[in-house]
């Protein structure tokens, strides 16, 4: 039977259709992963050909993209922004062969937020039982944050795929010896990372200390110094990329001072003002940009992502402690780096953090569902929706309609809750 059949009798008027709805259940049954991804394809494609009017960010990154040379970095970026070398390099390509609508300068995130949904379902199948990776998928395809990010001229959309890619190469190397294949690809990724995304310092350095630890400690040390020299070739190439970034940053630039909210302030000596900031920023990140906490009695909402992070914590190092090692380093070596006041710890800069963050949560969730008893099969429901009614339904609305992204002091798609 198809999809739609027309039943009546010869007359036109009287005729209706009939929609059959069961080739659809049948493919959500046996194939809802790429259900999943469909529908997040889908809404990334959606908002891009929305075509909204740029914001000031966006704008102000899109002077030095038009009517500027491939290569020409003689001068700081003006509208005090900072983007990598590459990502700059790309995007003006691009406006030299479509021209420079709106459309073609956000291609390329278009472009890096589909790689990434590929990228992280497989990720998510290799290190998750079905269900729960059924469940990680459902929140990274239907993020509000890392659709909207998908058609933004900016590098987050490129962060997160770079990230992922890390990420995965690096799991396929764990627990294994140094193969010249895997060595040869973690470290043409390592060396071009940091022209292409900034934020994935702390993936690769996660990664990278993961792989040396695993082989230090199953006694491999021809792989273990492998993975050193390929650690201390990525630092220089990051060190270099870094002082060349600084010098498309004005000597006048407000950066630091506009992001100075989300660094920890855990610098000692502590008080209780600071802990409780310190709190804040951590809670924000459910909001920002994991977009978990329904705005409806958030300090409760809250609870759940934050308890189903630490069991999925404590579960993934139970059951493999190099891959939750994987996960883990990445978001410790970020809270340091904000600690030091290095690097803020919020929203769209930290997008390279959610797949792990997702991981872990949906980790959780599989945690609750594993007893066979009747209270915990209810209690593990009950936690799903909880957990996804919420970021699906937000994401399906602000992807439905044009979306006119106001400017704040934080900077943020979502108002903040738990650092006011």
């Amino acid at each position: 039977m198809g999809w739609i059949s027309i039943k009546g009798d010869s007359d036109l008027w009287s005729r209706h259709l009939e929609i059959n709805w069961m080739p659809l259940r049948r493919l959500v049954r046996e194939r809802p992963e790429a259900v999943v991804i469909a529908a997040g394809v889908f809404l990334r494609v959606l908002v891009y050909l929305t075509n909204r009017t740029m914001w000031l960010d966006e704008m102000s990154l899109a002077t030095n993209l038009i009517g500027r040379p491939i290569l020409d970095f003689s001068e700081p970026l003006s509208g005090d922004q900072l983007a990598p070398f590459l990502f700059l390099m790309v995007e003006r390509a691009l406006v030299q062969l479509l021209g420079d609508s709106n459309f073609a300068l956000r291609l390329l995130p278009l472009a890096a937020g589909i790689a990434a949904l590929a990228l992280f379902a497989h990720l998510a199948r290799r290190l998750l039982p079905r269900r729960a990776a059924l469940v990680a998928l459902v929140l990274f395809a239907l993020s509000d944050d890392l659709i909207y990010y998908s058609s933004e001229v900016k590098p987050y959309a490129v962060d997160l795929v770079v990230g992922l890619a890390i990420t995965l190469a690096a799991c396929d190397a764990l627990g294994r010896p140094a193969s010249r294949g895997s060595v040869e690809v973690l470290a043409a990724a390592a060396a071009l990372a940091p022209w292409c995304s900034f934020a994935s310092a702390f993936v690769i350095a996660g990664c990278g200390a993961t792989l040396w630890l695993d082989r230090l400690l199953a006694r491999d040390l021809r792989s273990a110094l492998i993975w050193l020299i390929v650690g201390m070739g990525w630092l220089a190439i990051f060190l270099v990329s870094v002082a060349g970034s600084r010098a498309l940053l004005t000597p006048y630039t407000t950066m630091y001072r506009f992001w100075d909210f989300a660094f920890l302030p855990i610098q000692p000596p502590l008080s209780q003002d600071k802990l409780l900031k310190a709190g804040g920023i951590l809670l924000e990140l459910f909001v920002n940009p994991l977009n978990l906490v329904a705005p409806l009695w958030p300090r409760v909402a809250v609870l759940v992502p934050v308890l189903l992070l630490a069991l999925g914590g404590v579960s993934r190092f139970q059951r493999s402690w190099p891959t939750g090692l994987l996960l883990v380093l990445p978001i410790v070596l970020a809270l340091v780096a904000s600690a030091l006041k290095q690097y803020p710890l919020h929203g769209r800069l930290i997008l390279e953090l959610v797949p792990a963050l997702f991981l872990l949560i949906a980790e959780g969730t599989e945690w609750l569902g594993r007893g066979d008893s009747r209270h915990l099969g209810l209690l593990y429901k009950a936690v799903l929706i909880l957990l996804l009614a919420y970021p699906c339904l937000s994401a399906v609305y602000y992807a439905s309609g044009v979306r006119q992204r106001p400017f704040n002091s934080h900077g943020d798609l979502h108002g903040n809750v738990f650092m006011d």
